[in-house]
């Protein structure tokens, strides 16, 4: 079963790609479920002045078309990338609880005001200190904040860190990995396996694969892939791969979701 949970179309800023292109694509690349999975970030420090879906009536009534034109070849879910921000955290339960939502992705993009994404969030860190300030950000959140599936991107950071990635730099603060692992887990919460660090320097997925088996050793189950495409080339980029490397770190299910309900199904 090949399943793409993280799809931005034109309802992200940073996406120019339609829903039709998305689905076309998705059934090209032999996907049997998908799930758009906009950003709302509700206040992100970026060039984009509007990271987040204005219209959630709008959003939701245009994928409803799409999953009646594609009944019987294509799921099609209704999902949300929110950016974990302490202070906003409130704001995003009031949204996610008044829609039906099939599956929120919790994800970090930025820290007190600084985007992952930019050189300032680096300047002056050494790699320890960067991965310790996300993670601890992330577990933060996890702690304060129920109304997500899974955790997206779990090492972001790497993708866009200067420093060029070295072999090991994925096992940095591995108690606080740990710990962090240990709080989903704890709280049936899921970890996404986010294709698109094989496009980015480390080429490895996000998490590293060591982390995914430190996650199933833990006991860890509940896990999704998303390609987390912008463009309608990358939908479904590297599952059938991630699939069977899941198979072999002892992964005997992948998680759909329908209505914020989990459904495991054999990979």
């Amino acid at each position: 079963m090949l399943i793409d949970y993280h799809l931005h179309s034109q309802f992200s800023c940073d996406s120019r790609t339609n829903m039709e292109q998305i689905c076309q694509a998705a059934l090209n690349a032999g996907l049997t479920e998908i799930a758009f999975t906009d950003h709302m970030d509700l206040t992100y420090p970026h060039q984009y002045e509007n990271h987040y879906i204005h219209d959630l009536d709008h959003y939701f009534a245009t994928i409803a078309q799409y999953q009646q034109r594609y009944s019987g070849q294509l799921r099609i879910r209704v999902g949300l990338e929110i950016g974990l921000e302490r202070h906003r955290l409130k704001q995003y339960e009031k949204i996610i609880n008044g829609y039906p939502f099939d599956f929120i992705i919790g994800s970090v993009h930025e820290i007190n005001g600084v985007a992952v994404s930019q050189k300032a969030f680096f300047q002056g860190k050494s790699k320890l200190q960067v991965y310790q300030q996300y993670y601890s950000a992330i577990l933060d959140c996890i702690r304060q904040f129920d109304h997500f599936d899974v955790i997206g991107h779990l090492d972001y950071c790497k993708r866009y860190n200067p420093a060029p990635y070295q072999t090991g730099d994925h096992l940095l603060c591995l108690d606080l990995v740990t710990q962090l692992l240990q709080e989903l887990i704890a709280r049936g919460k899921g970890l996404e396996v986010n294709t698109s660090g094989f496009r980015h320097s480390s080429a490895m997925c996000l998490p590293h694969f060591d982390i995914l088996r430190h996650y199933r050793q833990l006991g860890g189950t509940i896990i999704t892939t998303g390609s987390d495409s912008h463009r309608a080339e990358y939908v479904g980029y590297q599952m059938a791969e991630t699939t069977a490397v899941l198979k072999q770190l002892g992964f005997q299910t992948i998680s759909t979701f329908g209505l914020r309900h989990e459904y495991p199904a054999a990979l």
